[in-house]
């Protein structure tokens, strides 16, 4: 217990003296985040999904501008390929998904777009829990992201063109780990729900090893048909941003209003449903 506790004061300790070398901010965003499942089952174990999500925000200016609609912010296209191992596990691959980013620091200076390329494996252990369900899911992406504005720079995947450093930190891969509690409100039968989860990131490179960030999500749900749902509900992202050259640490919240929309062929399958969003 006595370790435990040396341990924890180090890293506080190392934590806050690493923060007195910069000057932390705190930024608040609000924005919009949407996606959209189609989900094909087939009669035994297999699926194939395809998600897409379109994402916009406000202006980065501390909740004085609330249009989350008003500038864009990211597209995704993501195909999913899974098998049912056993009732409550699910092994899922994505073997190809697009970003594309964008971006504008501030009001004074002009939008920017970042592209990226993900591969990614995937767990789910779906256990039962009252009469609603806990989810895990563990998810390791394999990023290919440009490192700087393809606006006025091409992006080139793997390539080998550029210095070792750059090379090093264009490929990295982000671990995230996520528990998910959904429950049916005045049973199953009514088809309404509310879902909860939280979702912490590591970004593990050959130059660095850092947290990422943390998603909170809060939803209410209703299932229209059997094969059909939609979600509504509160989405926190919080990261940490250090600008090495300007010595500032950013705390960013970004406050999103989340719409969920999943869709899946009626047929008898011993494939599992996915469970929500992202």
């Amino acid at each position: 217990m006595r370790h435990s506790v040396f341990v924890i004061v180090f890293l506080l300790f190392g934590f806050t003296a690493s923060a007195q070398s910069y000057q932390n901010v705190v930024r608040h965003r609000p924005v919009f985040w949407s996606e959209m499942n189609l989900v094909f089952k087939t009669k035994g174990k297999w699926s194939f999904q395809l998600d897409h999500q379109y994402r916009r925000q406000a202006e980065d200016t501390q909740f004085r501008d609330l249009n989350i609609f008003r500038l864009p912010l990211q597209q995704v296209f993501r195909p999913w390929i899974s098998y049912q191992l056993t009732k409550p596990v699910r092994l899922s691959l994505s073997p190809i998904g697009l970003w594309w980013t964008w971006n504008r620091p501030s009001e004074f200076q002009p939008t920017t777009f970042f592209q990226e390329i993900r591969v990614i494996p995937q767990l789910t252990i779906t256990k039962p829990a009252g009469d609603g369900e806990l989810v895990y899911r563990f998810r390791s992406e394999l990023r290919w992201p440009s490192r700087t504005d393809t606006l006025a720079n091409e992006y080139v995947f793997l390539s080998d063109g550029e210095s070792q450093q750059v090379l090093a930190d264009r490929f990295n891969v982000r671990l995230r780990a996520m528990l998910r509690w959904i429950k049916p409100i005045r049973g199953k039968e009514s088809g309404w729900y509310v879902q909860s989860s939280v979702e912490p990131m590591m970004v593990v490179s050959r130059s660095v090893r850092r947290f990422d960030q943390n998603r909170t999500y809060l939803a209410i749900g209703r299932r229209l048909r059997e094969n059909m749902r939609v979600e509504l509900g509160y989405l926190n992202q919080f990261s940490i941003q250090n600008n090495e050259v300007e010595r500032i640490r950013t705390f960013r919240f970004n406050h999103a209003l989340h719409v969920y929309f999943y869709l899946e062929n009626r047929r008898t399958s011993k494939a599992s449903s996915d469970s929500g969003p992202e």
